[in-house]
């Protein structure tokens, strides 16, 4: 069941510990649920809704009918639409089989969660990062809480795909240290093919966040007979070298299928199965076709 959303509650459907990736140093990066896009290649389907939902998990079903026996909406198995989210099948769930994705969470927990990792964040120049989904839709929530991870002087980052008001984004941007910047393809059509939205917002968005003087590194997800043609690699590219200066960087992240099966839990299709990831030597050719343009290129941070 959803629950009122705002400045003190945020809704999340995972907290990873101990990371390394996405931000300096060990990060503690807290996935927010809800995302405008829907991408098909997404790895965190479960991060699409904002509300929460459940996950079956079939291959670790036992068959032992707890679920069914405390529905209270008779969905059986799982009846996507007679189910109402309650979370009653996975609280009886022997196996884990059924689990509920998303948890209400308050600013004050952010802070508690983010301090159990606080000597690691001093020792590697780490800190928070705020990933999704899409954080920006949950704007208030992540403002304040960047907000006071910046009075504790604890690190904060953030991932988007840049599609909101800029009025919602720079109301986040402002308490946030470092911006990571998906640029999913420059052709307005195909990304709208590949993503459900045109790119001109997210675009506009990229030139206003660069321009924030803040670093910012945009991102290439880089997914075969989607967004991996030369012609749309070196558009990117130039769109990145327009507003390149010392704190402007680029990324490719090459496709992987982690996603795959996070599609079954919801009972939806994955439509690139089968998909592979782009071989290295592609990789290498694009990131040579960016340094190239004039771009500063990185990998896990490292510049190349």
């Amino acid at each position: 069941m959803s629950e009122s959303l705002g400045k003190d509650k945020g809704i999340i459907y995972n907290i990873q510990r101990f990371s390394i990736h996405d931000g300096n140093g060990i990060r503690t990066i807290f996935f927010m649920k809800g995302c405008p896009l829907k991408c098909v290649w997404c790895c965190n389907p479960e991060s699409q809704s904002i509300e929460q939902e459940v996950l079956f998990l079939r291959d670790k079903c036992i068959g032992c009918f707890n679920c069914i026996k405390s529905c209270p909406y008779d969905a059986m198995e799982i009846d996507r639409e007679k189910c109402k989210k309650c979370g009653a099948c996975a609280s009886v769930c022997p196996a884990n089989a059924k689990r509920l994705s998303g948890r209400y969470i308050t600013v004050e927990e952010v802070i508690r969660e983010a301090e159990k990792d606080r000597v690691f964040y001093d020792n590697s120049e780490g800190g928070v990062t705020f990933s999704g989904g899409e954080p920006t839709l949950q704007h208030e929530f992540v403002s304040a809480a960047a907000k006071r991870c910046g009075y504790l002087d604890i690190h904060t980052a953030i991932e988007t795909c840049g599609y909101n008001t800029w009025e919602h984004m720079d109301q986040v941007l402002t308490h946030i240290d470092e911006i990571f910047f998906d640029l999913k393809h420059m052709n307005p059509e195909k990304h709208k093919a590949l993503t459900g939205v045109t790119n001109e917002l997210i675009l506009d968005n990229a030139r206003k966040a660069a321009a924030l003087g803040k670093k910012i590194t945009f991102r290439l997800p880089l997914v075969p007979d989607c967004n991996d043609e030369e012609e749309n690699v070196i558009a990117t590219a130039e769109f990145v070298r327009s507003i390149t200066n010392d704190h402007v960087f680029i990324e490719i992240l090459p496709y992987h299928r982690l996603g795959e099966m996070k599609f079954e839990w919801l009972d939806r299709v994955y439509e690139l199965s089968g998909t592979q990831a782009p071989p290295e030597e592609q990789v290498a050719r694009y990131n040579d076709i960016f340094k190239s343009k004039g771009c500063s290129v990185v990998k896990n941070g490292a510049l190349l």
